[in-house]
């Protein structure tokens, strides 16, 4: 049966935002998904709305809390590429390469850590890394950004290669 709008517009068909899931065994999963290339503000408002604390680093910025007040530095940033880290607590005020390190090594092993999500945007690659069974306030977050989980491509996690999680800890 063909949909409503197939019936009024032949030929043209629904596009729904494509985006891809690297899946694995145990650890955290990612989604390659656009999320900073269009509607950057918008996708930004909804972190600092949410119920996670976000910090970022730029090659040309430290850690920076994601607050209404950076928000503007953070856009300013995102072309360049940032990491990104959510914690579902507060943010130490003294956040340091290696103290994101060792949490995403933990968060990489299934133990315990602050972190809730990860965001790495390079040129041309934006990855969300989350638990497989990822924490309400990260669901909410995906639905208020309209990801539906059930649409992704699949892929192994392997896929990924050296833009996995694990990667980004030597880059720090």
């Amino acid at each position: 049966m063909r949909s409503i709008l197939e019936r009024f517009f032949p030929g043209r068909r629904v596009k729904r935002p494509v985006f891809t899931c690297y899946l694995r065994e145990n650890g955290p999963i990612a989604y390659e998904v656009d999320l900073f290339a269009s509607s950057p503000r918008d996708r930004a408002d909804a972190m600092v709305s949410s119920e996670l604390a976000w910090a970022w680093k730029s090659p040309t910025r430290d850690w920076t809390q994601l607050t209404r007040i950076s928000l503007s530095a953070f856009l300013a940033d995102v072309g360049a590429g940032v990491l990104l880290v959510a914690t579902d607590a507060e943010l130490p005020t003294d956040l340091t390469d290696a103290v994101v390190a060792n949490w995403i090594r933990r968060f990489s092993r299934i133990q315990p850590a602050p972190l809730a999500a990860v965001i790495s945007v390079t040129a041309g690659n934006q990855l969300l890394f989350v638990q497989q069974h990822a924490s309400e306030p990260v669901n909410r977050l995906l639905d208020e950004w309209g990801l539906d989980k059930g649409a992704a491509a699949r892929k192994s996690y392997a896929r990924l290669g050296p833009r996995n999680l694990e990667a980004l800890v030597e880059k720090l």
